[in-house]
């Protein structure tokens, strides 16, 4: 049976794609795949008719990947540069990661009238805020899990390579734990530490986690904070249908 009128949405990562099909409910289905493969796609999409497609890319995607996808249906690219329902007064907003400005405009979604602290920890763990008002206004970005890791065993002569547990101890009691300890209880400090100087200056402020570790680090919390695995995915949507009520064109990139 043929589904018609579902939007494919593409969250392209450094090495892997978030790939998810929306109408106007919502997400339909969602599935992860290697970048650039087109016949994985084909074969997850089967024989569902699409309405549009938006891609958000933290890397260059294949010019092939690109061409095939607009056999499918319009495509639109979504930049740093891209309008959105937010008003942004980033700075630098050539330079803004895709991942960054999409999280903003889904968590500005959740929580209408509500500033919003969106986490993203993957590759490296990003911070932004959108104020009550719908004002994108930027955040931080530090490393993530392994760049952390990587990091200290690239830079010293004998330290190992390793990969923390989802709950290491506090204090290890080897070289291996100690790592470990330092590098997720640094994060959950780092994350606690920016909820904390960020909301005293906004009442109310909503925290969401995302990205790839943003469930580890949500139960670290143990608070109120909400994650949603699927955020990047929502906020390219989101931008999509703001680009549906422009009155310039659909699917000019940028």
């Amino acid at each position: 049976m043929e589904i018609t009128n579902w939007d494919l949405v593409l969250d392209v990562g450094n090495s892997r794609t978030k790939a998810a099909l929306f109408d106007h409910s919502g997400v339909k289905r969602w599935t992860t795949l290697h970048n650039g493969d087109v016949p994985a796609l084909q074969q997850w999409l089967g024989r569902t008719s699409l309405l549009q497609v938006v891609v958000g890319s933290v890397a260059a995607p294949h010019p092939l990947w690109m061409d095939r996808l607009r056999e499918l249906a319009p495509v639109l690219e979504v930049l740093g540069t891209t309008p959105t329902p937010l008003t942004s007064v980033y700075g630098t907003p050539s330079t803004l990661g895709v991942d960054r400005l999409a999280n903003a405009v889904a968590s500005a979604t959740l929580f209408p009238g509500r500033p919003v602290l969106v986490i993203d920890a993957g590759t490296c763990i990003t911070y932004d805020i959108v104020e009550a008002d719908g004002t994108y206004v930027g955040g931080a970005i530090s490393p993530g899990i392994l760049l952390r890791a990587k990091a200290m065993h690239a830079y010293s002569a004998r330290l190992p390579l390793v990969v923390p547990d989802e709950a290491p101890p506090l204090l290890g009691g080897t070289t291996e734990q100690s790592l470990a300890s330092g590098i997720h209880h640094g994060i959950v400090g780092e994350i606690q530490g920016f909820i904390e100087s960020l909301g005293y200056q906004r009442p109310r402020m909503a925290v969401v986690l995302a990205g790839g570790d943003g469930l580890r680090f949500a139960r670290a919390m143990k608070s109120g904070i909400f994650a949603h695995p699927l955020l990047t995915l929502h906020g390219l949507h989101a931008i999509l249908e703001h680009h549906r009520t422009l009155d310039h064109g659909f699917f000019a990139a940028g």
